[in-house]
């Protein structure tokens, strides 16, 4: 029910992001990509607008809802991409190899068992074509596990409010806790909750997962404008070859 609702008001609370478009757009042309995925698509944002760059774009996602509204942007946009629901465990499925991928926007730490993890990177890495690159992005867990519980900034838009908080319980398990306010335009308000559990990875844990799946240079920023990574960063921001 949370993710059907969330899936409605997905891209006014998560717009698109020039900055994020400008950082893949550089890594992906400088290697002289072409055909790149974005695993855990959501709506379809960034392969959207990497196809609009000229990219070969495909997009796969683990919830229906998603897919379906990425299908219709890209239908009503008139801009082709290939969007299909799929776990990013196993992007292999679509039987194609590629020049970059991306999986951005935290969705790695829905992945609770460090098996697969390992078997996600794995799995990337197989699909990436010699000098490859992927994109991977998540939340500076190493600064939230020290911190204690920790409200995100809030999402406040026209009729909307999105409030998010972690809950470190222990070094291997998180709670992330999401409230969704809708008012409509007739003053009426509906309120939905959620609770899901993450897997705060650190640094240094991802680092490893990385080479073991079998990439070779990474490097690792606190954010898409190539800020240096901190133990202060709010991201982590993270290019393996």
């Amino acid at each position: 029910m949370f993710y059907e609702q969330l899936a409605k008001y997905y891209d006014v609370v998560f717009p698109s992001e020039p900055g994020k478009i400008a950082f893949l757009d550089r890594e992906f042309k400088t290697r002289g990509a072409g055909r790149i995925l974005d695993l855990a698509c959501g709506t379809g944002t960034y392969a959207l607008e990497l196809a609009r760059l000229g990219y070969e774009a495909y997009g796969t996602d683990i919830e229906p809802q998603m897919v379906e509204l990425a299908k219709e942007k890209a239908a009503t946009h008139k801009v082709a991409v290939n969007f299909s629901v799929g776990d990013m465990r196993e992007p292999q499925s679509l039987g194609l190899t590629f020049d970059g991928l991306l999986c951005i926007g935290n969705s790695l730490a829905h992945l609770l068992d460090e098996g697969d993890l390992d078997k996600a990177l794995a799995a990337m890495r197989s699909v990436l074509r010699d000098k490859g690159v992927a994109v991977l992005q998540i939340v500076n867990f190493d600064r939230i596990l020290s911190l204690g519980d920790t409200d995100l900034p809030l999402i406040e838009r026209k009729g909307l409010r999105f409030l998010r908080t972690y809950r470190p319980q222990g070094s291997e398990k998180l709670v992330f806790d999401s409230v969704l306010e809708v008012t409509a335009e007739n003053g009426v308000s509906q309120r939905f909750k959620n609770s899901v559990e993450l897997r705060p990875i650190r640094r240094a844990d991802l680092e490893d997962a990385v080479h073991r799946a079998g990439f070779s240079a990474v490097k690792t920023f606190g954010d898409f404008k190539y800020g240096n990574y901190s133990h202060g960063s709010q991201a982590l921001v993270m290019l393996a070859e």
